[in-house]
């Protein structure tokens, strides 16, 4: 059981922990390189599910240059990220919320923590997203792409000390990863999780597993 008590901060991934979107950010890597050939494609959606957290940038960029190496990948690499954009950001505004989340936060909030979001998604286009959506005033910061993971959790402890004791939600193992390597303990949010040994290794490690945030007060105390 982790008391929530312990803590001065909590990070949030968005993708699969705030909103159900894992799915919709697979298909828009697939619209998106629509007239490319099947088994690249294919290769790309691969890489995308083993890379979660990752963001856009790195994985066109990945395409274009490992996967189907094109000789034109900055023009390439924008025109994709152009198209992605457009169809995700549309997908964001109408998506659900993974169940319980909303009133988990509003109840730390209550509890006086701090609360971050850093996500692999794009930091601008979920700002907006937030601002939107109305739920931007939840978190203290917003942390996106193309800023790593790493670079960005800097930046939160910045804001709360290092001596800070923070607590991550996430979904993907780059989100396990940068929990360890700022020392906060780490939660796997397994429900939609395309992490495919993500439950295995996590209980391996000892840490906490949830499907979703209709948590029972045992599980996690408030």
């Amino acid at each position: 059981m982790i008391d929530i008590s312990d803590y001065d901060y909590s990070v949030f991934d968005c993708d699969g922990v705030i909103l159900n979107s894992n799915q919709l950010k697979t298909e828009a890597f697939a619209r998106t390189l629509e007239g490319e050939p099947e088994k690249y494609v294919v290769e790309m959606i691969a890489y995308h599910k083993a890379n979660g957290g990752v963001s856009r940038y790195k994985k066109f960029r990945h395409y274009f240059e490992e996967i189907h190496p094109d000789k034109d990948v900055e023009k390439k690499i924008e025109q994709a990220i152009s198209s992605f954009a457009i169809i995700v950001h549309n997908g964001l505004m109408e998506c659900n919320y993974i169940p319980g989340v909303l009133d988990f936060i509003k109840e730390l909030n209550e509890k006086d923590l701090n609360l971050f979001v850093v996500s692999g998604s794009d930091e601008e286009e979920l700002r907006e997203v937030f601002s939107k959506r109305k739920i931007i005033s939840l978190f203290s910061s917003v942390y996106g792409s193309p800023s790593t993971k790493s670079e960005n959790m800097s930046k939160v402890t910045d804001i709360v000390g290092k001596q800070s004791k923070g607590i991550l939600f996430g979904d993907s193992k780059s989100d396990m990863e940068v929990a360890e390597e700022f020392g906060l303990d780490f939660v796997f949010v397994r429900g939609i999780s395309e992490w495919k040994d993500g439950h295995q290794i996590s209980e391996n490690k000892g840490y906490m597993t949830i499907y979703d945030f209709n948590i029972d007060i045992e599980e996690v105390k408030l």
